[in-house]
């Protein structure tokens, strides 16, 4: 009875090592294809180009802070506003009744507060009857400052100058207070934003220039911000801001170009394109095959600079002659034998 366990255990570690050692001659008999390219050897400036789209640096949802019908309508989709300019009016009958009596109560209990205040002056007057007259006077004045105001806001004002993009109110249509009514762009500065790898993220911090190439025009833009947080498809977004040059010819959602210079104006160190590069702890490292054993080993690499045609600056751990894997480096795992598609 004692030696079932024993038995057990002993074709456990058989069925165990048989398991591994099939595994290992799978690898061997299908080794994962990949494709390889020797570094480049400098010569090369230092531009890398990106795809892009424009977004407006500010925008606005504008509301009434009152309801009413609108009776006026002073601006549609695509004008271009000024700050403070009207863009439409509510009907500001009741509104208007409401100021009238809140103003004629003000000036009554001003005037009761202000002929009294001087009998208490005189001594003639106790305190308490003072400080009540105070009150209705100072509740009275707050009425009517609310009913000024509230008649003031049944003409819509834009908060800046902009470009109105969309109109959600129609004349005689009675909107609720806060609904809001139109929404305006300000294009005078807007944003270019992108995407970039992993392997591109420590290069960026170094870029000095951008250039946006956008409905045929180029402009300089500067780096606002690097995303801390990779998106859905694995990029890190960077966004640019840049005067606007023509507010006609560069609108938002437009698609445009970003060439990046990655700071050196001759790169005399070898390349390798960016795909190449992943992290581990935070470092850049590489795969290099080994043609003698058919098998793949990272090595910890120092970068440099971008440079044109989605290539990277290696500034030490390659040498030329280093056969880099160029695709596939997120699938890969320490010593594992691949098969080469190209090199």
């Amino acid at each position: 009875m004692k030696r079932v366990p024993i038995i057990l255990f002993v074709a456990g570690l058989l069925f165990a090592s048989f398991g591994c050692g099939r595994k290992a001659v799978e690898e061997v008999k299908q080794p994962r294809i990949v494709k390889v390219a020797m570094p480049h050897n400098g010569g090369q400036i230092a531009v890398s180009e990106f795809n892009a789209y424009i977004e407006e640096s500010l925008t606005a949802e504008v509301p009434f802070r009152v309801g009413g019908p609108v009776i006026g309508l002073y601006a549609e989709p695509g004008d271009y506003v000024k700050a403070g300019a009207v863009l439409a009016t509510i009907d500001p009958r009741d509104f208007q009744l409401r100021f009238q009596a809140a103003e004629a109560q003000y000036n009554q209990a001003k005037g009761e507060y202000e002929r009294y205040l001087e009998l208490y002056n005189q001594g003639k007057l106790p305190a308490n009857t003072i400080d009540k007259l105070e009150t209705a006077w100072l509740a009275a004045k707050t009425n009517w400052e609310n009913a000024r105001n509230a008649l003031a806001d049944t003409r819509l004002t834009a908060p800046f100058s902009g470009h109105v993009f969309q109109r959600n109110i129609n004349r005689h249509e009675t909107i609720a207070p806060g609904m809001p009514a139109f929404t305006i762009l300000n294009m005078d500065e807007v944003e270019v934003v992108f995407g970039i790898p992993e392997s591109m993220v420590a290069p960026m911090a170094t870029v000095q220039k951008a250039v946006v190439v956008v409905s045929g025009i180029s402009v300089d833009a500067a780096v606002k911000s690097v995303a801390g947080k990779s998106n859905s498809n694995n990029l890190f977004e960077v966004r640019l801001v840049m005067k606007n040059p023509d507010t006609q010819l560069v609108r938002p959602g437009m698609s445009a170009r970003v060439l990046v210079n990655g700071g050196a104006a001759d790169v005399t160190h070898p390349s390798i394109p960016v795909e190449s590069v992943f992290y581990r702890q935070g470092a850049p490292h590489v795969w290099v095959y080994d043609e003698a054993l058919g098998k793949v080993a990272s090595r910890a690499i120092s970068i440099g600079a971008l440079l044109h045609g989605g290539q990277i600056e290696i500034l030490s751990g390659l040498e030329t002659r280093d056969k880099v894997v160029v695709a596939g480096t997120h699938s890969l795992h320490e010593n594992q034998f691949v098969r080469v598609s190209s090199l």
